[in-house]
């Protein structure tokens, strides 16, 4: 199945109206649903994509999406979930139907640093916007609530080291569990704080159409 780039009319070499947006870019990405497209946040060349089949790739928009520069295929679920790390180069986030968040170094984008049981699918991970907070990953778990999971990226200049060299190097401090269907969406507010350690969460679900706004 495909994934599908879009710009505005001004940014495309091709515009196809005077308003709105224009496809630049489609390809054959996935053997079945793509669930997930990102933006490499420190590379605005790559994107990463993860389907139904199992697979997570990265790809270079360059390259017009003819094959991608790495494909994983050690999932044993849905990749449904990826966002490259705002505040520390070369982390990415995955999650999966499978209950666990994979941690990965884009330069070694087939074997995790730490993997995240967080106790149901994850179907939306987002790193904290705030560089102060740059440790805190939230996480839709689907049929487990929405999550804060804390990793300890240490103090060295090496951040992957200090997860792939632990045990465990994740905790939960915060959980959310006021959705009676299935947590599928959520994010942090980029609004300015209050002046306390909290920021303001939306998360929605699924079959009962809701949204929640809570702190974290």
């Amino acid at each position: 199945m495909p994934i599908t780039r879009l710009v505005k009319p001004e940014e495309s070499h091709k515009p196809e109206s005077s308003a709105g947006l224009t496809v630049a870019d489609s390809w054959h990405a996935h053997d079945y649903e793509p669930w997930i497209a990102a933006w490499d946040y420190w590379n605005s060349n790559v994107v990463y994509s993860g389907g139904d089949d199992l697979k997570m790739k990265g790809w270079d928009i360059r390259q017009g999406g003819s094959s991608p520069l790495f494909v994983n295929k050690r999932f044993d679920a849905g990749v449904t979930t990826i966002q490259s790390h705002p505040h520390i180069e070369h982390i990415l986030a995955v999650g999966s139907y499978n209950n666990t968040v994979c941690i990965f170094d884009t330069r070694k984008p087939l074997v995790p640093l730490t993997e995240v049981d967080v106790g149901g699918g994850a179907w939306r991970v987002k790193w904290h916007p705030s560089a102060a907070r740059k440790d805190d990953l939230l996480v839709a778990c689907m049929h487990d609530g929405c999550k804060v999971i804390k990793l300890d990226f240490g103090a060295g200049e090496d951040p992957g080291a200090a997860l792939s060299s632990s045990d465990r190097p994740w905790n939960v401090t915060k959980r959310f569990d006021e959705h009676t269907s299935m947590a599928y969406g959520v994010d942090w507010s980029f609004a300015k704080d209050r002046g306390d350690d909290d920021t303001s969460v939306a998360s929605c679900s699924f079959y009962d159409h809701t949204l929640h706004l809570w702190r974290a």
